[in-house]
């Protein structure tokens, strides 16, 4: 069992038919993805346990992640060009592991965030809703 360094990992973002790595990603984080179930207890179910049961969906939840934002950035002006001109986007992570394993996303929706601090360096945060699954690594 390998233990996955995480420097080296890529958010990389379909441009004109290529895939264009986003750079200064400072963090990635995918989450929310669940598989749907619905309540399935009856008044005749034995025991105390509710019961639930699977639709045969699945949540695909979100990626988020935050960056050293520059806006003069092509990479990052094409991630705050979604918020004025929303369209679905492909993406993909690229994992820092031996086989350079791709999680490949698309995006519906995408919010994000600046955050100015005199303490620190300029920051965005981003946030991509998924259109459908990612296809995870198997």
């Amino acid at each position: 069992m390998a233990i996955v360094k995480c420097k080296g990992t890529v958010l990389q973002q379909e441009l004109a038919m290529t895939f264009t790595a986003v750079a200064q990603v400072i963090s990635l984080e995918q989450s929310g993805a669940e598989s749907e179930t619905f309540d399935s207890t009856t008044l005749d179910t034995s025991g105390a346990g509710k019961t639930y049961a699977q639709t045969g969906y699945t949540e695909p939840g979100s990626v988020s992640g935050e960056l050293f934002y520059d806006p003069a950035l092509a990479g990052h002006q094409a991630i705050t060009d979604l918020l004025t001109t929303p369209a679905d986007q492909n993406w993909k992570i690229i994992f820092a592991d031996s086989g350079t394993t791709e999680y490949p996303f698309t995006s519906a929706g995408v919010g994000f965030d600046v955050n100015v601090d005199m303490t620190d360096g300029l920051k965005g945060s981003f946030n991509f809703k998924l259109d459908g699954l990612g296809t995870w690594p198997t």
